[in-house]
């Protein structure tokens, strides 16, 4: 069984579960297909960008009529499921940066696969958000979403964002900050497969943990 073969039995599985008797059916060997793979791309990067204008009608408008997403609050990254188009708009109302600041979602789809009426999108990368202090806000992210074809095009039918690792802020040269604003000794950030981190003097940092100016990180 190829990659490509055994991600579509994995998404006709999930798809079963949550679509009932629309998901594929048991025992059917997967086909991919290339078109509709890249309408999902194309789909993708279309509501990165409404994200990136804080479109919340077009947003909302993506969504299939009996979606589920989970989702994570803005102040504190805790969880949240929404299963209502109502309460997507009102989240989104807190979700976006306040006057003066910038968003910018650089999410990667690492792996997308197709049917014709059916696609599965595992997606990795950071949300930026651009202060008025000139201080950028990172977000690690890793979500799957699933997008269904209706009467109407593309539908997201879900998603779940989950958090690939703790957040962090740089100041304007890109050096890692505390939450004072002050430059932590010895950090800096590094890069793997689009999702950013905070090691200080080669260790990474821990969530929740806030470093002094002077102190490093050695456990």
């Amino acid at each position: 069984m190829t990659e490509v073969q055994d991600f579509g039995r994995q998404l006709g599985e999930f798809s079963r579960g949550l679509l009932g008797a629309t998901g594929a059916d048991e025992g059917t060997e997967f086909v991919s297909d290339g078109r509709a793979e890249s309408e999902i791309r194309g789909f993708l990067a279309e509501l990165q960008e409404a994200y990136a204008r804080a479109d919340i009608d077009w947003i909302v408008n993506s969504l299939a009529e009996d979606f589920t997403t989970y989702e994570l609050v803005a102040l504190d990254g805790s969880p949240v499921v929404i299963r209502e188009k109502a309460a997507m708009r009102e989240y989104l109302t807190t979700l976006f940066p306040a006057s003066g600041e910038n968003q910018v979602k650089s999410i990667t789809a690492n792996q997308v696969v197709a049917t014709a009426t059916l696609g599965l999108i595992n997606e990795e990368g950071d949300v930026v958000i651009s202060k008025a202090d000139t201080t950028k806000e990172h977000q690690p992210l890793r979500a799957s979403a699933l997008a269904v074809r209706t009467e109407d095009g593309w539908k997201w039918r879900h998603w779940h964002m989950s958090e690939a690792g703790p957040r962090f802020r740089v100041n304007a040269a890109g050096v890692p900050i505390d939450d004072n604003g002050q430059v932590i000794p010895g950090a800096r950030v590094v890069t793997q497969d689009g999702v950013g981190r905070v090691v200080v003097d080669g260790h990474e940092t821990r969530p929740g943990v806030t470093l002094a100016p002077g102190q490093t990180r050695r456990d």
